[in-house]
């Protein structure tokens, strides 16, 4: 399936941009502390999320953290052979001083969901991987590295039914920044997908 490899391939080489929060000693899938809980999840209804309604689970300015403001337009991919839609957007982060990225695919089926977070994790073999506490998806692992001494990213991927996604955060500095700032987010986003699957509109916010 080349669509899908480019898919991959592409999502690799973004993450020397935007992929990937926090470095250093422990950061990528150390215990974030005690977060809000999300509720539990419903039954997904077996939905397809096309581009217009899957546009919608990007969060407004009214759903991300005050402060926050979008850094990039909101960038869509598909209908193609293995994805429905794709959507990819970035938000400049003032208080972390960096950047949180957004990136989501809505799959034609979930074996090709399971097959990018599959394949896209497996490219990770330089990266520090960690577990994450997202009970109420799929699947999850964080990622963490630094590219400079003063560039530094983390994210958190994760597969919801036949969607796939990441959250990362990227900072110019070497400190961690406190993930839970990062488990929030992407918390958020999960939500809306899941909000979308069953029909709703989306309108998670961040905590």
């Amino acid at each position: 399936m080349p669509r899908f490899k480019n898919i991959v391939r592409g999502l690799c080489l973004a993450g020397v941009l935007l992929l990937f929060a926090g470095c250093g000693s422990g950061s990528g899938g150390g215990n974030p502390g005690p977060l809000q809980k999300s509720s539990p999840p419903t039954a997904q209804a077996a939905k397809s999320l096309g581009l217009p309604e899957f546009q919608a689970v990007m969060p407004g300015a009214g759903d991300i953290p005050p402060g926050w403001e979008k850094s990039s337009e909101l960038r869509t991919e598909g209908p193609d052979d293995n994805i429905l839609a794709g959507v990819q957007q970035g938000f400049a982060a003032p208080d972390l001083e960096g950047i949180v990225g957004l990136r989501a695919y809505s799959f034609r089926s979930t074996a090709d969901a399971i097959r990018y977070y599959t394949d896209l994790k497996s490219k990770m073999t330089s990266v520090k991987l960690g577990p994450v506490e997202l009970p109420d998806v799929d699947a999850a692992y964080t990622a963490a590295y630094c590219l400079t001494d003063d560039l530094c990213s983390a994210s958190i991927t994760f597969r919801l039914g036949s969607v796939a996604g990441v959250v990362n955060l990227n900072t110019k500095s070497r400190p961690a920044v406190d993930p839970r700032v990062l488990y929030s987010v992407t918390r958020m986003f999960v939500e809306r997908i899941r909000q979308a699957q069953q029909g709703q509109i989306p309108s998670a916010k961040a905590a």
